[in-house]
């Protein structure tokens, strides 16, 4: 019996009904009909699996994991004595299988491949065919891996095996592995020299390896870069002795290495906002948030250098006889008219708007939550200050 009789040539295809019975009924090899579970009895099935179980491959297949695989399994050349003849029945079978072209041909076609190997016929030669075309059916279903080492159990009975090397080469070219494409390349060519597809995807591969190597040249100056930017602003920050709130950890063994690189990602929690910076002057330039209790909202100063003052800031956003924001029907905020204030959940201080923002930030001991200063903005003497500041302090 041939694998092509034991799977069907895909002719007089069954209806629903008629699968639907035949699944409820004993087949004529005394296995059980489809239970409850039949979705995944159907997906291990060799006419609806997605893959070759490994079982197969390693010939240490479940019988009653996989019932009607082994009974397959079982029928195929049952009877059959001559060890090399049914290995060549098997790979004949398995080409078949894999010229449909189709990922269920595919998978046929591996395990016929398999089955003829378990044979262990003497015949090195055609072992070696029977691992490069199961090579091939695992590179066309995309087993990349499974690809190359059949083709190296190829090359150990054959080393001269071009198409072995080739799919191999292939295979690593689908991972990726640009290296070991050239390495397989190079062994190609150490025995047909002239070999043109070998030689064209050895200059592609080392075209490929330069751009890589250069990208990785260009990625390792840039961790350089930023390991260096993080030093110095941390150092910046260390030598202005600010409040950035950082959670305790319970791990007391913490390093400063380790407690920098938290730092720094406690700094980078609110980058929607931007993040704080060193610019060429060595000055710290911060994201700023400033909220507006009356009406319920806020706005951020992406880039507000350490040495600038509130007042800067406000005279743009609030000129004297300029544009309001939509939500100050009033036109009650001007720079003027308006206060800064910190709150630090205990109390509410009052700054002074035109003294640097480093000056603040030191002189009050403001807390720096996820890398940005918070600042509220009132009206002086509205009644939302006065009930918030004046009547809260």
């Amino acid at each position: 019996m041939s694998a092509m009789d034991l799977f069907g040539d895909g002719q007089d295809e069954l209806t629903n009904e008629e699968i639907m019975e035949l699944m409820s009924k004993p087949n004529p090899h005394g296995l059980e009909p489809f239970g409850s579970d039949w979705e995944k009895e159907m997906d291990m099935h060799p006419l609806f699996m997605d893959d070759v179980p490994q079982e197969v491959i390693d010939g240490t297949l479940d019988r009653k994991k996989w019932p009607v695989l082994a009974s397959h399994l079982d029928m195929m050349y049952e009877d059959d004595d001559d060890l090399e003849g049914s290995a060549r029945s098997y790979k004949d079978d398995g080409n078949v299988e894999y010229k449909k072209g189709s990922k269920e041909g595919f998978i046929k076609a591996i395990i016929s491949y398999t089955e003829g190997l378990k044979k262990n016929c003497e015949n090195s030669e055609l072992n070696s065919q029977l691992y490069c075309n199961r090579a091939a059916a695992q590179f066309s279903i995309g087993n990349y891996r499974r690809a190359t080492q059949d083709s190296e159990k190829a090359l150990e009975l054959n080393p001269q095996y071009m198409k072995a090397i080739t799919r191999a080469a292939q295979a690593q070219l689908k991972l990726g592995n640009i290296k070991s494409v050239i390495a397989w390349c190079d062994k190609a060519l150490a025995i047909d020299r002239h070999n043109k597809a070998m030689i064209e995807m050895k200059v592609k591969s080392l075209q490929k390896l330069k751009e890589v190597e250069r990208n990785e040249r260009k990625q390792a100056a840039k961790e350089l870069k930023d390991r260096r930017k993080n030093e110095q602003l941390l150092e910046a920050l260390r030598q202005r002795t600010l409040n950035l709130y950082l959670p305790d950890l319970e791990d007391e063994d913490e390093t400063a290495e380790e407690r920098n690189a938290r730092l720094l990602e406690s700094l980078k929690s609110s980058s929607s906002h931007g993040q704080v910076t060193l610019n060429e002057e060595k000055q710290l330039v911060w994201p700023v948030r400033l909220l507006y209790p009356e009406y319920a909202t806020s706005d951020i100063i992406q880039q507000f250098s350490e040495t600038h003052c509130l007042f800067d800031h406000l005279s743009y956003m609030f000129p004297p006889g300029g544009e309001s924001p939509e939500w100050d029907e009033e036109g009650e905020y001007t720079v003027h008219k308006v206060c800064v204030i910190y709150n630090s959940g205990k109390e509410k201080v009052e700054l002074d708007k035109e003294t640097s923002l480093l000056d603040l930030l030191v002189e009050h001991n403001i807390m720096i939550v996820g890398g940005v200063p918070t600042f509220e903005i009132y009206v002086k003497d509205s009644d939302t200050y006065n009930t918030n500041i004046v009547a809260g302090s």
